[in-house]
């Protein structure tokens, strides 16, 4: 079993961080593709980063340990899959048990941010045209990276107003 001492007890741990100008991260995990975002240095919002493949572990931990340099992250918040009643499931667990994997191998605070309609709410704002099939495919890398940024921001606006 893993050491969870990185896990945040609440979202509020962060707001140190980002009232010092620093960034967090916001992860969606996907089963295929994982959505990465960055909070704004103003504090307004998050920035849609990119979308990884989620071929192999330590790859994705070399990407992610690339974007935590380059950014000067400290923290990630995880979009936590919960039920549309508020339980938490397969996916909850999952995504628990990922995050928990990714942040003890890179050292590095997390907390979860319930995703519920992230995804649903995303693709409705993403103006689609007809497009081809490769376009379409490219869509579904925007929606992950966008649904990413739709939870951190999310969090942001928790963390800092309150």
């Amino acid at each position: 079993m893993l050491n969870s001492t990185y896990k945040v007890q609440d979202l509020q741990e962060f707001k140190p961080f980002l009232l010092s100008k620093k960034r967090i991260m916001g992860l969606d995990l996907g089963k295929k593709r994982i959505g990465v975002s960055v909070s704004t240095l103003s504090l307004n919002g998050a920035l849609p980063l990119k979308t990884i493949s989620e071929d192999k572990f330590s790859e994705l931990l070399n990407l992610l340990k690339k974007i935590i340099l380059e950014y000067d992250i400290k923290g990630i918040i995880f979009g936590l899959p919960k039920n549309m009643d508020g339980s938490e499931g397969k996916s909850a667990q999952s995504a628990r048990d990922k995050a928990e994997k990714i942040c003890c191998e890179l050292c590095i605070k997390y907390g979860f941010w319930d995703e519920r309609l992230s995804t649903i709410a995303v693709e409705r704002n993403f103006a689609m045209t007809k497009k081809s099939r490769a376009k379409k495919k490219d869509h579904k890398k925007d929606i992950d990276n966008l649904a990413a940024a739709f939870i951190l921001e999310g969090a942001i606006n928790y963390i800092i107003n309150n």
